[in-house]
């Protein structure tokens, strides 16, 4: 249990510069139906996003301010089209780049002609087969209908196919009611991610409320979960779990119309554009635990 955080770690309305990492949520469409998603954006109207040209311009002002690595999350950030020049503009200005993805635009085309962009990828498998992804919602929304995915089969080609350019991956699972029994030791020690990230479902109302009651797990179900996978650590790989304390308002978030948002009230509270009052004033509107993203392990070797 992550006690409460001391003044002296929530940084609002002071902060000189941003945490190195920032996390932009700049595509919140998405081709999945994943029902624990805390990141739906149902309360953003979906035609709004920055326009291209303004969107281009975001890695360097957060560089300028401090950033480090930016992750392009979604939704599907694969499905933008200009995500190939925003990883540009992003190594351009020294950023470490790094996608978050369900892999369906990850294919040869795209890695062929981007991975010397890209740093890292972040591979979203939550089981060890596909029958309970389906459950989970893991899967593509024509597949979900017929209650069957092909998540797994699909993702563990689109692994290889990033290993096979040098990119380093990371594997992120979310652990909810339809997943708690399962082990994916034998999964994750052919894969043999660089890195292990491991969430408990966590509500954000305004997201996946909706659902929630379904899917929740307890603290000890979730250590229990852990317990019984910690060991792939023995075998080189990096195993990063966040408890539900520790996902609350630990992260850098940015949603695709510029403004920092803070999830430590339980939902999204959004700040002003970036675009209209510059990074570190919309930075210093939303609330950031420091602590918190240094125990969950937020700054790595990238």
């Amino acid at each position: 249990v992550v006690s409460e955080p001391s003044r002296t770690s929530v940084f609002i309305g002071n902060d000189t510069t941003l945490p190195s990492a920032v996390n932009w949520h700049f595509w919140p469409w998405c081709n999945y139906g994943c029902t624990f998603c805390f990141a739906q954006f149902d309360d953003l109207p979906k035609i709004d996003r920055l326009p291209k040209e303004i969107a281009l311009r975001v890695p360097k002002q957060l560089a300028m301010a401090g950033a480090k690595k930016i992750t392009f999350v979604g939704g599907e950030p694969t499905m933008c089209p200009y995500l190939p020049e925003l990883l540009k503009a992003s190594k351009d200005v020294g950023l470490t780049t790094c996608i978050v993805s369900n892999g369906t635009g990850l294919d040869e085309t795209f890695l062929a002609e981007n991975h010397q962009l890209i740093d890292w990828i972040g591979l979203s498998i939550d089981a060890s087969n596909d029958e309970i992804h389906a459950k989970i919602g893991r899967g593509m929304r024509k597949d979900l209908r017929d209650s069957r995915s092909q998540h797994l089969v699909q993702a563990m080609e689109v692994w290889k196919r990033c290993q096979s350019y040098g990119i380093k991956m990371k594997l992120n699972t979310v652990v909810c009611t339809h997943n708690v029994s399962d082990d994916m030791t034998d999964l994750v020690l052919e894969l043999r991610p660089t890195r292990w990230k491991i969430f408990q479902v966590l509500r954000v109302d305004g997201q996946n409320d909706d659902m929630f009651d379904e899917l929740e797990i307890s603290t000890s179900a979730f250590d229990d979960w852990l317990a019984r996978h910690e060991h792939v650590q023995d075998y080189g790989v990096q195993f990063v779990p966040e408890s539900n304390d520790l996902m609350r308002g630990s992260y850098a978030m940015l949603d695709a119309l510029g403004r920092f948002y803070s999830n430590t009230g339980g939902s999204h509270q959004y700040g002003p554009p970036l675009t209209e009052v510059g990074v570190l004033q919309a930075w210093n509107s939303v609330q950031f635990l420091e602590d918190r993203f240094i125990e969950r392990g937020g700054e790595y070797e990238w």
